[in-house]
């Protein structure tokens, strides 16, 4: 038996670990890694620009991996005010492990030990943040994070900002002064001299154009930017009917980008336009939006386009990063881009031309019953599907029957129905089919790895006559997440009553700052404010802040088709890990994955936030479900090889990397969604010594 010392260093903590051996089990010996190196870093989101998930290391092995053990855990900090949640994919390099607390304050520990070895703190209360962005270049070495609308540039040996870059070490990324909601959530792209840039915004009428850009990675100066949302009169506008264009907003890429670094190619998936769900205002196919664009990394040129989804009216934004794998084609290795959507389709791509590397259908459009809104004739649909692509009724128990039966009754549950005021049944639902967290790409076989749900949703549109101010406001900035009648949905909470809870000053400082998951409303005018506070708090009382003055329609909110006791409403599986093999677009392999804390053993699987890394010893790490596990599964097969409890769940991306020849994997455990607890440790594991 071994101990190491316990040790405690400002807000984090490292806790040491007692390696009790059965006296039955054999001695474990922990092989040097085969390529010997003092460091193996993991110094870029997602492993690598081509956001490819994969490690080569190979000393935690099928045989060995049941043998983990807890090296180090280290607590980030306090939790945010209001549901917290932590996402951060930390790096590693050259043995200093970088991340970020749920309030994003970054610091820097001994990879090894988990010691704490700087802190930076930057006076706010955070938000989600997926990651960091790694630049050096010979001994200068810089540590930069997006915190909102700001980049954060830091000396990556001390924490302190870099003077020279922004405003004192701080970028703000907004256009211009009288800019939409604008916040990231996801690492750009380090590409040469250049942090290469998308952002998040609202799904409504007042969000920001979507647009990339870089920026110089030493001052901050802007280098390029593609316009995704096109300007009137630019490529790409001939899709959207004349005058579309001027109030339209989104077309963002708010998910990450894949770099191609030998062809200085850009990869960038688009989210839809805006607003959504209802878009009598942007009439047309709405190029760039729900589209894959293949830029030149150095100057932003476009190379070629496919849109996935032509003008969105159910929320089908490209959910992440694409892969660059490389797939088998007539004894030929061609380089393509793998791109999985919301849908369960997955489309691939030769990297070159754009040209499809699987047969894709249209399938013919039906017409909206709304006023003004025009749905496209056809939607282009991918012959390969990861998962099911139609509601299938639970067949768990009676009770569950009757009453998904009851929900989903008045709804058009027909395929690519377009939203109406009675409601379209979908499938998958808001968050997929595959989501945020992304593909691994097994190069032993050519195999894609995802994460992936498979749960119903519903869309219900609500009309705002002519003449409602207060409501129309509300619906069209905040009703998305917390419901029509303030009822809260799957993303927000409930509004009831709030009056009686808080006060009306903080009330405002809220919507104007954000908590928790919610972002700041910074755009708003005070009128508009002024109209937001005063629905929430007396919604049966109509103000004269901002008048509408023709009909319009507003998103009912994020719901969900679950049964009786909260869980999905389809026959299961409602979660899954899969192996795709890219040269054929076959399922090799598909296993349920996660389960609900409600309902430990049922082993449907569950919904799931994160992604998987893969390593060169045919090992899969993740974590992503609402169990609080982290676990380990066979390429091969997808069989189950260990996992481990966490004290929140880890809705995060794992990141993999050796120290003097020892491998570790290690996971932020955040929790905080799909209820709690909520968490702001990172727990690091590894073989015995």
């Amino acid at each position: 038996m071994s101990y190491l010392n316990n040790k405690k260093c400002g807000p984090g903590i490292i806790l040491g670990l007692s390696v009790l051996l059965a006296a039955c089990e054999p001695e474990t010996t922990v092989e040097p890694l085969e390529s010997g190196p003092e460091y193996t870093n993991w110094d870029t989101y997602l492993g690598d620009p081509a956001r490819t998930h994969y490690s080569p290391l190979t000393q935690i092995t099928r045989v060995n991996v049941s043998q983990l053990e807890l090296a180090w855990r280290y607590d980030s900090g306090e939790v945010r005010e209001g549901g917290s949640t932590m996402y951060t994919s930390p790096l590693i390099v050259d043995g200093v492990l970088y991340g970020l607390s749920p309030k994003l304050v970054a610091f820097a520990l001994d990879a090894a030990s988990g010691q704490e070895l700087w802190r930076y703190e930057h006076g706010g209360n955070g938000a989600a943040q997926r990651g960091l962005m790694w630049w050096q270049d010979e001994n200068e070495k810089r540590l930069i994070y997006a915190y909102g609308r700001e980049l954060i540039a830091l000396d990556a040996s001390n924490g302190e900002p870099i003077i020279g870059f922004g405003e004192n070490g701080r970028l703000d990324l907004r256009p211009s002064a009288d800019s939409g909601p604008l916040y990231t959530t996801v690492p750009g792209i380090v590409f040469e001299d250049m942090l290469i840039m998308g952002f998040s915004t609202s799904e409504g009428s007042t969000s920001q154009a979507g647009m990339i850009r870089a920026f110089d990675v030493r001052t901050g100066d802007e280098r390029w930017r593609f316009n995704s949302l096109p300007l009137t009169g630019g490529p790409g506008s001939e899709t959207w009917e004349e005058g579309a264009l001027i109030e339209a907003g989104g077309a963002n890429n708010w998910t990450g980008m894949a770099l191609d670094e030998d062809r200085a190619m850009l990869f960038v998936p688009t989210g839809s336009a805006t607003p959504d769900f209802y878009g009598a205002s942007r009439k047309g196919d709405n190029l760039y939006a729900n589209s894959l664009i293949a830029l030149d990394a150095r100057t932003g040129e476009y190379r070629w386009h496919y849109q996935t989804v032509r003008h969105d009216l159910w929320d089908k934004d490209l959910p992440s990063p694409p892969t660059l794998v490389q797939v088998e084609r007539n004894g030929v290795i061609l380089d393509a881009v793998a791109v999985a959507t919301k849908t369960g389709h997955l489309f691939l791509f030769n990297r070159d031309t754009g040209e499809s590397l699987y047969e894709i259908f249209e399938v013919e459009g039906i017409p909206s019953e709304l006023p003004g809104e025009e749905a496209a004739a056809s939607q282009p649909v991918s012959s390969v599907a990861f998962t099911r692509q139609a509601f299938e009724m639970t067949t768990r128990n009676a009770e569950a029957i009757a009453h998904v039966t009851e929900v989903i009754a008045p709804l058009d549950q027909r395929p690519l129905a377009p939203p109406t005021t009675d409601g379209i049944l979908f499938y998958p639902a808001f968050d997929g089919g595959a989501e945020w967290g992304g593909s691994a790409y097994d190069p032993a076989g050519n195999k894609l790895i995802l994460n992936a749900q498979e749960i119903g949703g519903i869309i219900r549109l609500y009309e705002i006559p002519v003449g409602f101010s207060n409501r129309g406001v509300f619906a069209q900035n905040c009703a998305a997440c917390h419901g029509e009648n303030l009822e809260g949905t799957d993303r927000g909470i409930s509004l009831v009553g709030i009056a009686e809870r808080m006060a009306a000053s903080e009330t405002r400082v809220i919507v104007t700052q954000g908590r928790g998951a919610m972002p700041a409303f910074e755009s708003l005018s005070a009128l508009e404010i002024d109209a937001v506070v005063s629905y929430i708090r007396n919604p049966d009382q109509e103000g004269a802040a901002v008048a509408s003055t023709e009909i319009d329609y507003a998103f009912a909110g994020y719901i969900r088709v679950r049964d009786h006791e909260g869980l999905p409403g389809n026959s299961p599986p409602w979660g899954t890990l899969n192996s795709i093999d890219l040269a054929t677009g076959e399922i090799d392999w598909q296993v349920n994955f996660g389960n609900y804390p409600s309902h430990p053993d049922l082993n449907y699987g569950a919904e799931s936030y994160g992604g998987p890394v893969v390593t060169a010893a045919g090992l899969i790490f993740i974590a992503a479900t609402p169990d609080q596990k982290f676990r380990a599964y066979d390429t091969r097969d997808g069989s189950l090889l260990w996992e481990t409890d966490l004290p929140a769940a880890g809705f995060a991306t794992p990141a993999v990397y050796s120290v003097d020849g020892q491998q570790f994997v290690v996971i932020a455990a955040g929790g905080g969604r799909m209820g709690p607890p909520s968490g702001s440790e990172y727990l690091a594991y590894r073989l015995p010594q």
